[in-house]
């Protein structure tokens, strides 16, 4: 057993022990998510101590026995690290069964090997192999990562983030490393590989969190001004804002008014996921940078219209007021675009007011044809109606 190894293998688990330290230091992560990292990380040290330790026993001893249950316990850990990390990553029950499922077997397997021999074995010499059956082993690691995957997908869908290309090869970089010590047995970097990628899923899902408003799960200000500051290619800026929120707020309480919030989050996030992304920029006002392919009477009649059904459940949902404009950042400031887009939603927000008053219920349809016909003329730069 080489002193390269070794030191490999140290790193490996210093590494792991200051991800614990830095989890257990975050304080904006919540206890739950910090539980699953650390699970995670120390999982993965006590794989590598154990694969360590059956790697000594085979040089320095003959102990057969031992050195079967360092490899059969090494070879149960290894593919429940992912389960470990599951449920920082993703909420899907299904997928968390199927992985624990999976692990279960796995040990059932493992345990089994060490009598029969057929995944792994251990020599009269003390020399360890791999069975004739070994792909088993491999393939509950597959199928794992993979199930891994798919859920990192989804969470990374649900919160709007495009860092999913990069998941994808931070995947492939740790099979790299596992496959590395498949085709040589003399590079044995695959816990090193496991830890590095372990690291990256902490840093990316940290950067998604960031990225997040905690209560609507829609991207936050930050994300916002961020998107805005490097847009390169024309888009639509779609502003919406929630109509008479305050007294909303004042009558039902404030708990209430976050589940409005959460309420208009999710209708957008189902009517514009496809087509653009979607933004909490302040109390209740929320922004979409849509596509510019879109058209964004088209889109906006479909939220109003789907605003109006998810008020037949939640009467006291308020309704909301929106307005856009087009940005072309090769022509024209980010302000010019954001000061259109409120001119037209305040406008649509006093019309609507306006009608109401009058015993009215229009359409967005109807609201919006007088807003482009005031627009047309430039009579939408109207006082903030709250």
């Amino acid at each position: 057993m080489s002193s390269f190894y070794t030191g490999v293998l140290a790193l490996t688990i210093f590494e792991m022990v200051i991800m614990c330290l830095i989890a257990r230091a975050n304080h904006t992560m919540a206890k739950a998510m910090k539980v699953s990292f650390t699970a995670a990380f120390v999982t993965v040290i006590l794989g590598a101590l154990f694969e360590w330790g059956a790697a000594h026993i085979q040089v320095t001893t003959s102990h057969v026995m031992i050195h079967n249950m360092f490899k059969t316990i090494e070879l149960c850990i290894a593919p429940a690290i992912p389960l470990m990390l599951f449920p920082a990553i993703c909420k899907s029950r299904k997928i968390y069964k199927a992985m624990a499922w999976i692990v279960v077997v796995n040990v059932i397997i493992e345990v089994l090997s060490s009598i029969f021999g057929f995944v792994f074995y251990v020599d009269s010499n003390n020399v360890y192999h791999h069975g004739t059956y070994y792909f088993l082993y491999m393939s509950s690691y597959g199928i794992e990562g993979v199930l891994l995957v798919i859920g990192s997908l989804l969470t990374y869908r649900e919160y709007q983030s495009r860092s999913a290309k990069l998941m994808i090869v931070e995947i492939i970089f740790v099979f790299f490393g596992i496959g590395l010590q498949m085709y040589d047995k003399t590079i044995r970097v695959d816990y090193l590989a496991i830890a590095i990628g372990l690291s990256f899923f902490y840093i990316g899902y940290q950067d998604v969190m960031q990225s997040t408003d905690s209560l609507t799960k829609l991207l936050n200000r930050h994300s916002y001004d961020n998107m805005i500051g490097s847009l390169e290619e024309p888009v639509v800026l779609i502003n919406i804002d929630l109509d008479d929120f305050k007294r909303c707020n004042d009558v039902h309480g404030h708990p209430y008014g976050d589940k409005c919030l959460s309420i208009v989050a999710s209708v957008m996030l189902e009517n514009f996921s496809r087509c653009g992304q979607s933004y909490r920029i302040g109390g209740d006002e929320f922004c979409i940078i849509m596509n510019k392919d879109y058209l964004p009477d088209s889109m906006l009649s479909k939220l109003h219209n789907a605003m109006g059904k998810r008020r037949e459940t939640e009467p006291e949902l308020p309704t909301i007021s929106t307005g856009y404009a087009y940005y072309d950042p090769r022509t024209q400031s980010a302000v010019e675009a954001v000061e259109a887009a409120d001119a037209m939603m305040y406008c649509f927000k006093r019309i609507r007011k306006e009608k109401i008053s009058l015993g009215e219920h229009p359409s967005y349809s109807d609201i919006q044809k007088i807003v482009l016909s005031l627009q047309s003329r430039g009579e939408t730069n109207e006082t903030k109606v709250l």
